[in-house]
């Protein structure tokens, strides 16, 4: 039976290029998750760059504090809690950390964006 999401997808999908896409968007779920309430003023974007056996956050930050340092500890940890018994429990979470807005190599695959905070001259 095929995966209710199946068919939202391009028909001409491979089976590998689904199940890329079920592992990226479960990802970015449960990295949603683990980032409620801890997304402060000085978080500018994240972004979740899945890898075999392996998931690499990205974080665009105004400046690198303590705070900022806690807050995004704070987000690996709970994304290890929300992967724990999952299919993805057993995959390494590492971490970059980038000072100031994001790149564009940001909006172009491997990465998928979470989470993007209004520029100075959009929130105007």
């Amino acid at each position: 039976m095929d995966h209710p999401a199946k068919q939202y997808y391009n028909p001409q999908i491979t089976a590998d290029e689904e199940r890329d896409l079920l592992r990226r968007n479960y990802l970015l779920i449960q990295a949603g998750q683990a980032s409620l309430r801890l997304i402060g003023p000085d978080l500018l974007g994240i972004a979740v760059e899945p890898r075999p056996g392996a998931i690499v956050l990205h974080f665009a930050v105004a400046a690198l504090t303590a705070e900022v340092e806690e807050d995004l500890d704070d987000i690996v940890f709970e994304l290890e809690v929300f992967l724990a018994g999952g299919p993805e429990q057993h995959s390494t979470i590492t971490t970059r950390v980038h000072i100031g807005h994001p790149h564009e190599r940001w909006f172009n695959p491997p990465y998928a964006v979470l989470y993007l905070a209004k520029t100075k001259a959009e929130a105007e």
